[in-house]
């Protein structure tokens, strides 16, 4: 299996993993410099995967809609909730900062 930029997470041991997922989706500071990379690699992935979602559910709506069941507005609800997940995915990218040199600790 070839590599798909995720060198940095795979490095981390499960307990740096959980840390990585709480950095990136709560906007945190990492407590390390490798969690902090991690995090970097993980959010275009997690990105990619809330839009793929989302654009499946919109789909699924679209045809509900069209067909006119009582399905259609949970399905609208569904894409619009998983629409919000992916604005918080996108400015959870830009906000996952590292601790500066010297005042790293390790987690846990």
């Amino acid at each position: 299996m070839s590599d798909v930029g995720l060198t940095a997470y795979r490095q981390c041991t499960f307990r740096e993993k959980r840390e990585v997922l709480r950095v990136f989706w709560s906007r945190r500071e990492a407590d390390s410099e490798l969690v902090g990379l991690a995090a970097r690699e993980y959010g275009p992935y997690a990105l990619v995967l809330v839009i793929v979602i989302a654009v499946e559910l919109a789909v699924i709506a679209v045809a509900l809609v069209a067909g006119g069941t009582v399905w259609a507005w949970p399905a609208v609800i569904a894409t619009g909730l998983v629409a919000w997940c992916a604005w918080w995915t996108w400015g959870c990218l830009g906000t996952v900062t590292t601790p500066p040199r010297g005042r790293e600790h390790a987690s846990g």
